[in-house]
């Protein structure tokens, strides 16, 4: 079962992953495989309509279809357009679209109501002239397409339209490239020549060469993904060739006496080594062939189940991808970990002598030293792994990091044979003094401290790297919160649809409903509102519009940062990290303002907003604003330890109930959140493959161990133990096993998730401990529950011998 499940997992891996590679590469090159050359300007210029007609005219042309992007509005909601046909897009459902009145639109456009058969008006957004309307077209949809993977177009809802239909909103629309469709037997090298001359300075490609760049594009995505994909697979494998080692190392001494009479017999260490060996050949062919087979049907199954929820995690029409490697690697590497497993226990059946075998086996004698050596020797080995690891988390060097961790998880590994015993006896305490079944499941769980040590092995591999992901990424958010926190002043702001004209010209601020802050303030987690007031400035000497929100002092409700409401005094200008970066200018500089009522030179000042919004003092802003001042922004204050996923999602409905747009630092939050959640539920699933061959290692163990000391159980249950207090020994025993591996493996993987999440995150952050107490209790829960159940069959199968039976037998 180890070899099964360690080889399904890596079959399916990379089954999977060259799955999407494929139907990542064939929808980016699929479009440009067929063009005849392309277009575009030197060093990522932009071409113009002008451009499309001069290549047009070139002999030998046929076609030209410009690749181009515009965003656009339907309503309030602002969309991304691109021509039709777009390389790499795949139609979902209709047709494309034909003439200026139809588009195909994206599966988010889908979801936000602009399905099959909905008219819609698409609309610029922003008007050729001062005070004219925005050109409009009234388009409906006929098709659903999923555009190429890395395409803006699939960030948030778009659309694909013709080229005519696109200019009649965007008059002054601009080409990332242009595909040229060639005539039949045109002479391509006279049609190049010709396009120097008709589109001086356009860079020229064949299709095949755009084809094979885009391709390369995503291939290093697709590399990074297997490399990820394959180190899990690898401890799905060690953990594996754990438990089979652990096996083969119990079935050859029940076997001890069988194998002296064999070399008794005649038979050779050599002949009786490669028995052992031929054995472990047989179980990781057989294993791994029946792994590969599963593997590549959990392929299928997952692919299909994706489909039909409508999760398209790899592109639509792209068929399972079984290739020589995704069967030959797990194949091979089943088969290797399997035969390197059993070849320990190989060698140690053979070092016994026929004779010795032969007698009846004496009772284990303990021996200090050694253990002591072992002790000192993992402790040794720990600390030296642990002192690296410290370097790696100082400098921070991540290459370090990983080393010492690996260094130190070899100290861990060589000190279990003490550590474990030791800590199941001291565990154990409250169990021996409940009873008979108690006292002999601690002694039985000790009794073999190399079979008690490398049946916990293995589940403190899983446990602690499940920790470690746990922790690492608790620590992350809560320092990467810290430092969002201390950086911007709010948590979010509800902004007014508005106009950045010049600042002298008409507002274009509409003033918020006085109820919103009612409304906003109701919903779970938000702890304050305030409604400020707000204008439009220029800002710097080329008078850039921004708009601008005016600060008092009483503010504090729903301002995170006092230090920086007590900075925005009267002749500041408060700005964040991001806006200063735009403008140019940084704390300390004197900016010049100017307003519809007159121009202020203000010192800068930190004050974080987000992007493309600036505070001042209210004095200031009543003096620069006049009359055009409104309340149009609405500050937000969020509860602390709040959800900002849930909260913000709350309050998105609310905001698109009243048609303002929500932003602000908490958005940044609640993203980091969603990607450090998704990274830990992954990661957890992966390695939740090891953890259950690791539980099938603790079955192994207590089957074996049942099968070992049938006679012992037949005469504890004739000297009056029940069928109940056996099992109740024996479950004991396995969840004692699982309670203390995962004990061990917690503490490795909140040390290991500490020092790593300081080791990748810059040098001058200073990370904030946390442990994720509930989520560190449910894998405590998982484990015990997982050594109580893999002990469920044995106990059974122990309870259900007969005395006489099992005396008898011996």
């Amino acid at each position: 079962m180890a070899v099964v499940i360690g080889t399904a997992f890596l079959a399916a891996t990379l089954s999977l992953i060259e799955t999407a590679a494929r139907g990542v590469q064939d929808s980016v090159a699929a479009g440009l495989r067929d063009v005849d050359l392309v277009l575009t300007g030197a060093d990522g210029a932009l071409l113009t309509s002008s451009d499309v007609v001069a290549a047009a005219g070139v002999s030998g042309v046929a076609r030209v279809a410009g690749q181009a992007e515009v965003y656009l509005q339907v309503g309030r909601e602002i969309v991304v357009g691109g021509t039709s046909p777009d390389p790499g897009a795949v139609l979902v459902e209709g047709r494309l679209p034909q003439s200026a009145g139809e588009v195909a639109v994206n599966r988010a456009a889908r979801s936000a109501g602009m399905g099959m058969g909905e008219a819609l008006t698409l609309s610029g957004m922003a008007p050729p002239d001062a005070g004219a309307d925005p050109p409009a077209v009234d388009v409906v949809v006929v098709g659903v397409v999923d555009p190429a993977p890395g395409s803006r177009l699939n960030m948030g809802p778009s659309f694909l339209g013709t080229d005519d239909m696109l200019r009649q909103v965007d008059p002054n629309l601009s080409y990332t490239a242009l595909h040229l469709h060639l005539h039949d037997g045109a002479d391509v090298a006279q049609v190049r020549a010709g396009l120097l001359d008709a589109v001086p300075g356009a860079w020229q490609y064949t299709g095949q060469e755009r084809a094979e760049a885009a391709v390369e594009a995503t291939s290093g995505g697709a590399g990074f993904m297997t490399a990820l994909a394959a180190g899990f697979a690898a401890v799905a494998l060690g953990t594996a060739a754990i438990v089979i080692a652990n096996t083969f190392t119990i079935t050859l001494a029940q076997r001890q006496r069988e194998l002296a009479l064999l070399r008794c017999v005649g038979a050779s260490k050599n002949q009786v080594r490669r028995q052992v060996l031929v054995e472990a050949l047989v179980l990781g062919v057989v294993g791994s062939a029946f792994g590969v087979l599963l593997g590549l049907a959990t392929s299928a199954a997952l692919l299909t189940l994706a489909r039909r929820t409508g999760l398209e995690v790899i592109p639509t029409g792209t068929a399972l991808a079984v290739t020589p490697a995704a069967v030959l690697i797990p194949l091979v590497a089943g088969v290797l970990v399997t035969v390197l497993a059993g070849m320990w226990p190989a060698a140690r059946a053979t070092r016994v002598a026929p004779l010795q075998a032969m007698r009846p086996a004496a009772p284990a004698v303990g021996h200090t030293l050694p253990r002591l050596r072992r002790l000192l020797a993992g402790g040794a080995v720990f600390v030296l792994g642990v002192a690296l690891m410290v370097v790696g988390a100082v400098l921070p060097d991540p290459n370090a990091g990983i080393l010492g961790g690996l260094i130190s998880f070899v100290g861990v590994m060589i000190a279990t044979v003490v550590l474990i015993p030791a800590s199941v006896r001291v565990l154990g305490a409250l169990p021996a003094r409940v009873g008979v079944p108690g006292r002999l499941a601690v002694d039985n769980a000790v009794r073999h401290p190399g079979r008690a040590a490398a049946t916990g092995t293995a589940l403190l591999v899983g446990v602690t790297l499940i920790t470690m992901t746990s922790v690492g990424a608790a620590t992350a958010e809560r320092t990467v919160m810290g430092e969002i926190d201390d950086a911007y002043a709010v948590d979010l702001l509800a902004t007014a649809p508005d106009d950045l004209t010049s600042p002298g010209g008409a507002p274009r601020l509409e003033a918020l409903d006085p109820a919103l802050a009612t409304t906003f303030a109701a919903v779970d987690g938000v702890a304050a509102t305030r409604s400020v007031p707000t204008t439009i400035l220029g800002i710097g000497e080329w008078e850039d519009p921004i708009l601008t929100i005016g600060i008092d002092t009483d503010s504090a409700d729903v301002v995170r940062s006092a230090t920086q409401l007590a900075s925005l005094e009267p002749g500041t200008l408060g700005m964040g990290n991001v806006t200063q970066a735009i403008h140019g200018i940084e704390v300390g500089e004197q900016v010049t303002m100017n307003g519809p009522s007159g121009t202020r030179e203000l010192l800068v000042v930190e004050f974080g907003l987000g992007e493309g919004v600036v505070a001042v003092n209210d004095e200031d802003l009543a003096a620069l604003g006049g009359d055009q001042v409104r309340r149009s922004v609405l500050l937000v204050g969020l509860d602390d330890g709040v959800n900002p996923v849930q909260v913000l999602d709350d309050l998105q409905q609310v905001a698109q109930e009243a048609g303002v747009v929500i932003d602000g630092p908490a958005v940044e939050r609640a993203g980091i959140v969603q990607i450090l959640d998704v990274l830990v539920l992954l990661a957890t699933a992966l390695l939740a493959v090891a953890v259950i061959i690791a539980i099938v290692g603790i079955a192994n163990t207590l089957s074996l161990s049942v099968i070992e000391r049938h006679h012992e159980h037949s005469l504890l249950r004739a000297l009056g133990l029940t069928r109940k207090q056996l099992r109740l020994m024996l479950l004991t025993e396995g969840a004692l096993l699982a309670l203390v591996s995962s004990l061990i493996g917690v503490a490795l993987g909140v040390l290991y998730g500490r020092l790593g999440a300081q080791t990748i995150l810059p040098e001058q952050v200073q990370t904030e401990l946390a442990i994720p107490a509930v989520r560190i209790a449910l894998i405590l829960g998982a484990a015990l529950a997982a050594g109580l159940l893999a002990s469920v069959l044995p106990a059974r199968r122990a309870a259900n011998t007969a005395p006489a039976q099992g005396l008898a037998a011996n």
